[in-house]
């Protein structure tokens, strides 16, 4: 049978910004609202903590998987069967600024030729997927034949890998035959893909035994010969990065085995983020779509701060790279406008005027801090000025932050000045002063003084009754209820908490909570934006409603990363690195309450829910070292252990909220 493929080539500069799908207006609403909230039976872990999935179901499967120089996107649903789209990168020289991104669409059409005793096997519509870092695809039995397809992308070349197993569960041999595939398609003067079925000669299989084969797609340039791969070595590389999700640094240990299978798939996303881009490698949005752009408020606001706690060196290599970006950019060309997003394989400016500097300066201080490297921060301290700079030139008379707009880019009012930008610049500062005080810098002060007086900005500016609740406006024209009114008690501040979570919790911004819904962006319209829900239940857990927290988690975890949306839960279906990644943090910041108070130290909060004997993050490498946190049950109160190279570096007993300030000697 003749194998045919779609190629597509295109620049990605005109691709918008990733907290929207790409065909609406910037006006209109980024998602449509879940009408039939996911139910949590569309994934379901195992002992090993591997998901696996009943092809039967209605909803197509939708899955992205990266390397260094591709995402794909794999679909299955019972009316293509198995399919997917990959997306090369950097395939000509990593300095090239032509490198553009290279489209391959596969179908049913581009399955090899399989035949069992001269019959020819239909491998279109599996029965079943499991997915471990790696998707493994099983067939139904046909004429007495299993088959099985493991489908991943390399981790570091321009190719993807499709491993064929074929197993004969008969009593009798079988013979099987499998027809060569070989299509070179020119994509220009310098660029081909290749797709490679090996084939297999006829061959006899007895009973119990299989064959097995490898296919695969390649980019190149043309004058190049083939990319040699060695299938075990790409294999286990790829599971390498598994086993650090699943079993390395940075886990989360809770008697309740969903929560952390979830957290180890989203850590998973987050290990295999890093792509080479004509800036080196560096850590950027995910997606199919928006790949490699990276913007102010997904890599840098919501991901960076959970990554330097998984222990991966060149994750954080990556997250300087990312970082140095912006502040090469600031560097040659000042902060007027500040740069909030690079997009293309280009990596050109393109979005600003959204906030972006308070997200830059809440972001990288605390993966800086949080990191715990002081070159490292010594090295990017002039885009924290840069940042700081650009915030204070923006504040107003009523002493808080102006911006343009937000990261919804304009598809919600937002007036000459919001919430959003205004408290993360509150958090921003706070966090800077104190990354200035452990590098020693004298500005220090000045950064607790600017946060003391837009905490004051941000009571008197936004402060408000808003639908029956004393909680915030978005704006000072706002008279609806916001999703992001959680913001000041993600940073800390608490004035308004009792009514804040109050209206977080009502039916008029979470009507679908009770089914693993996502928040609504605002009480008057029908869009949901997930990114707020795992904000929202960091804010919970923070604001001491433990239980309410635990049991919307429970439930968020279920519908989404377990259900249709998953395991990547994105408001745009295109499998982004967030809000996936915002899931870890729902933990570390708010069930553990971890804030960075320096290179070396951070305070805890622990909140331990009342049926749960005991809970831990384990071997953490937060602050440049291992360590563990451990929070038990002790009668009525609870005792917080935290160890480190063998030696207990605090042990100490009190009640739930109590905060516990813990350094490294």
């Amino acid at each position: 049978m003749k194998c045919h493929f779609a190629l597509l080539v295109f620049a990605m500069a005109a691709v918008v910004a990733p907290c929207r799908a790409a065909t609406e207006p910037a006006t209109e609403p980024a998602t449509e609202p879940a009408t039939e909230p996911a139910t949590g039976d569309f994934w379901v872990a195992d002992t090993a903590g591997r998901i696996t999935h009943d092809c039967n179901a209605k909803d197509p499967l939708v899955l992205c998987m990266q390397g260094r120089k591709l995402v794909m996107q794999v679909q299955v649903d019972r009316v293509a069967g198995f399919s997917y789209k990959a997306s090369f990168y950097n395939v000509r020289r990593a300095d090239d600024s032509s490198n553009h991104k290279l489209l391959f669409v596969s179908g049913r059409d581009s399955t090899p030729q399989v035949r069992v005793n001269d019959q020819l096997m239909q491998c279109e519509f599996p029965s079943s997927v499991a997915f471990d870092g790696l998707l493994t695809l099983t067939y139904p039995v046909s004429a007495g034949v299993v088959i099985t397809r493991t489908v991943y992308p390399s981790m570091t070349r321009a190719a993807l890998i499709d491993e064929w197993q074929l197993r004969n569960t008969t009593d009798k041999p079988v013979t099987v035959t499998v027809a060569a595939n070989r299509r070179v398609n020119p994509v220009d003067e310098k660029i081909t893909i290749v797709l490679n079925h090996p084939g297999v000669q006829s061959i006899a299989v007895n009973p119990g035994e299989d064959v097995t084969f490898t296919s695969s797609v390649q980019a190149r340039m043309a004058a190049d010969p083939d990319i040699v791969l060695d299938t075990n070595a790409e294999r286990a590389a790829r599971r390498a990065v598994a086993e650090a999700a699943w079993r390395g640094p940075g886990r989360l240990e809770t008697p309740e085995p969903q929560l952390n299978v979830a957290f180890a798939l989203q850590k998973f996303h987050v290990l295999e983020c890093p792509m080479e881009t004509i800036k080196g490698v560096i850590t950027h949005n995910g997606s199919l779509i928006y790949s490699p752009g990276i913007w102010a408020n997904d890599p840098v606001e919501y991901s960076s701060p959970v990554f330097p706690f998984f222990g991966d060196p060149e994750l954080n290599r990556a997250s300087m790279n990312m970082y140095r970006v912006w502040q090469d950019h600031c560097q040659q060309h000042g902060i007027v406008p500040f740069p909030g997003s690079f997009e293309s394989p280009a990596l050109r400016l393109t979005q600003k005027e959204r906030g972006d500097d308070a997200m830059m300066l809440y972001g990288l201080s605390k993966f800086l801090l949080f990191q715990g490297d002081r070159a490292a921060a010594a090295e990017l301290w002039p885009l924290i000025e840069f940042s700081a700079a650009s915030v204070l030139s923006h504040t107003t008379a009523d002493g808080v932050v102006a911006s343009q707009t937000d990261e919804m880019e304009d598809r919600y009012p937002t007036g000459k000045a919001n919430l959003s930008t205004s408290a993360l610049a509150y958090g921003g500062y706070r966090q800077a002063a104190r990354l200035a005080q452990a590098l020693g810098k004298p500005v220090a002060a000045q950064f607790g003084q600017h946060a003391d007086a837009l905490r004051k900005g941000i009571e008197a500016y936004f402060g408000a009754e808003v639908e029956g609740f004393n909680t915030y406006r978005y704006y000072r024209e706002n008279t609806t209820l916001r999703g992001w009114i959680l913001l000041p008690l993600a940073m800390g501040i608490t004035e308004r908490k009792d009514a804040t979570v109050a209206a977080l919790l009502s039916s008029k911004l979470w009507p679908h909570r009770l089914q693993g819904a996502d928040i609504l962006a605002e009480s008057t319209r029908p869009t949901e934006w997930g990114r707020e829900t795992y904000y929202a239940l960091r804010v919970l857990f923070k604001a001491g409603r433990t239980e309410e927290a635990l049991d919307l988690t429970r439930r968020v975890v279920q519908a989404q990363i377990f259900g249709r949306k998953g395991p990547y839960p994105d408001e745009d279906a295109i499998d982004m690195l967030c809000p996936g990644s915002l899931y870890p943090r729902v933990f570390t910041e708010g069930m553990f309450g971890i804030v960075p108070t320096g290179l070396d130290s951070f305070e805890c909060t622990p909140w331990l829910p009342k049926a749960w004997p005991r809970m831990a993050l384990r071997d953490l490498r937060a602050f440049g070292r291992a360590w563990d946190l451990l929070v038990e049950r002790d009668g009525e109160q609870q005792k917080i252990t935290v160890t480190s190279g063998g030696n207990t570096v605090i042990s100490a007993n009190g009640p739930a909220g109590k905060t516990y300030p813990v350094t490294f000697r």
